[in-house]
C-alpha cells in the first residue's frame, strides 16, 4: 500500500524525473472541480456522486459486471494508465454519437471506489484524449480535490452553509477569488 501511495503522489516520466503539475494548471483543475460541484449542488441532502456522473450521460459499471475478455479489451482501449478503473469514449454503432463509460474495480472499500470512479471521471471532464503521465497526474489532482470536498461536506456542511447564508453564486465567486489571488502549490 505504501508503494502505491508513493507512486500516486510522485509520478515519474521517462528517466525517473518526477512530474509535477504547474500551479496554474492545478488552479484550473480546482476551478473545474468546484464548478462541477456547484452546478450539481453537491451540498444538498442525499447527493450521490455516481448519480451525478450518470446524469451527465456517462455509464458507470463495476468490473464484475463484465466478462474477463471484455474487461481486458476495455483496459487496452482506456484513457487511464492504471488497472483500477477504465475510462472509455466510443461511438455508438447506430447513431455514431460519442458514448462515455467508466468501469471500476469493485473489490475496494467505498472511499477507494469513489477515488477510482472520480479519477476516471476526471479524464472525461478534463477532455483527455490519450494516455499520458500528465493526464494521470491531472486526474489524480481532480479526484482528490473532489473527494475531499465530498468528505468535508459530509462532515462540516461547508457548501450547504455557504449557500444557505450567502447563495450559490457567493460560493463559486469566493472560490474563484481565492484561487485567483494566490498560487496553489
Amino acid at each position: 500500500m505504501e508503494k502505491a501511495i508513493k507512486n500516486i503522489t510522485a509520478p515519474q516520466i521517462a528517466g525517473g524525473k518526477k512530474y509535477i503539475l504547474p500551479p496554474w494548471r492545478i488552479n484550473e483543475i480546482l476551478l473545474e472541480v468546484f464548478s462541477v460541484l456547484s452546478e450539481e449542488e453537491y451540498y444538498k441532502e442525499g447527493f450521490d456522486y455516481k448519480k451525478m456522473i450518470e446524469g451527465m450521460g456517462i455509464k458507470v459499471k463495476k468490473f464484475s459486471s463484465f466478462s474477463p475478455e471484455n474487461l481486458e479489451r476495455f483496459k487496452e482501449n482506456s484513457l487511464s494508465l492504471w488497472d483500477e478503473g477504465v475510462c472509455l469514449l466510443f461511438p455508438d454503432n447506430e447513431t455514431r454519437e460519442q458514448l462515455r463509460m467508466i468501469a471500476y474495480n469493485d473489490s475496494h472499500n467505498a472511499v477507494e471506489t469513489m477515488q477510482i470512479i472520480l479519477h476516471e471521471f476526471a479524464h472525461i471532464r478534463l477532455r483527455h484524449t490519450q494516455q499520458s503521465i500528465n493526464g494521470e497526474v491531472e486526474a489524480t489532482c481532480f479526484s482528490m480535490a473532489m473527494s475531499l470536498m465530498f468528505m468535508m461536506e459530509e462532515k462540516f456542511h461547508i457548501g450547504m452553509r455557504a449557500v444557505q447564508l450567502e447563495g450559490k453564486d457567493f460560493f463559486m465567486d469566493s472560490i474563484r477569488k481565492c484561487i485567483g489571488k494566490k498560487e496553489v502549490a
